[in-house]
């Protein structure tokens, strides 16, 4: 019987491209269920809205439930649902509704895409990186759409598209596992998507991470190079503070100083330029301090916290 059930596990994957060990979504679900702290220990808190913020979120959030309602055989009530959900930091509820939509529209693209995001913050890393993979796998040869914002930028104004933010999503979750090939591989994915009048938009979170990854692989010199390819002065819709990070890692600002107006992305980078110049005392302690102020932790400081075996 054992010799029998090996035989139909490699018929399986073999002739059906069945994984017969693979999540069901509803493992998936259980397992987001299941997170209640971060990797490193930290026990996961309300988000702390303001009262004014939490009854737009929660105005939106019910919304979204009102379309569902309304209209359960739509792929956007599922998307716009589990989006809502995610904003308030109800990641396994948001989980919980993508999933459910992919049991309904098991070819969406968007769906595994958003999934994999919320993943990705519930530190299911490496569930993550298989959604954007089978959203990458779904949206070939498919025309391609802006990705309408959850939350609108300055000028109310869609900049990316769903063709850029997988690999680019796909790409910043592998620097959770190592796998720095595909960081720069995916980056360079998405940088290669023509959004013309927002290509500095995408080129500057791509160069950050591509730095990121260089670094990590030893090829210090081609991270230099990357960072030069990034004007020190640029009229940006809603990058700057990415922005912020590479000139700090060009070496425009003072590291005092820019820790003391850097926000959570900039304090990350400071900590990783330490952690690159050899003072992990000093990155440990920044990563601690980030993922110690969010809800969730801060998953990138949380992957480095892990690689060290920090606590």
């Amino acid at each position: 019987m054992f010799r029998l059930l090996i035989y139909f596990n490699v018929i399986c994957c073999c002739f059906f491209g069945i994984n017969v060990n693979a999540q069901s979504h509803d493992d998936i679900v259980k397992a987001a269920f299941a997170m209640t702290q971060t990797p490193t220990g930290r026990p996961f808190r309300e988000p702390g809205f303001s009262q004014d913020t939490r009854d737009y979120l929660e105005k939106d959030l019910a919304i979204a439930k009102a379309a569902m309602e309304i209209a359960p055989e739509r792929e956007e009530s599922y998307a716009w649902l589990g989006r809502r959900y995610g904003y308030l930091g109800k990641l396994p509820e948001a989980i919980q509704v993508f999933s459910e939509g992919l049991k309904k529209f098991p070819d969406s693209y968007k769906l595994y895409r958003y999934r994999g995001r919320h993943l990705a913050r519930n530190y299911q890393f490496k569930q993550a990186i298989k959604d954007y993979e089978k959203a990458l796998d779904l949206i070939e040869g498919e025309p391609d759409s802006y990705e309408p914002n959850g939350i609108a930028n300055g000028l109310d104004l869609t900049i990316s598209t769903f063709q850029q933010n997988i690999p680019y999503y796909l790409g910043q979750t592998s620097m959770a596992t190592g796998d720095y090939e595909t960081v720069l591989s995916a980056m360079d994915q998405a940088i290669s998507v023509p959004v013309l009048f927002a290509y500095m938009e995408e080129l500057i979170p791509v160069t950050l991470w591509k730095y990121l990854a260089l670094r990590k692989l030893g090829h210090h010199q081609l991270a230099e190079t990357e960072l030069a390819k990034v004007p020190d002065e640029y009229d940006l819709i809603e990058n700057d503070t990415y922005h912020a990070a590479v000139n700090y890692l060009k070496g425009n600002y003072d590291r005092e100083e820019f820790l003391k107006s850097a926000d959570v992305i900039g304090k990350y980078t400071v900590a990783m330029k330490d952690h690159f110049e050899g003072n992990n005392e000093s990155a440990i302690k920044i990563w601690k301090e980030i993922t110690d102020a969010g809800t969730r932790g801060f998953w990138p400081a949380e992957a480095e916290l892990m690689m060290f075996g920090a606590k």
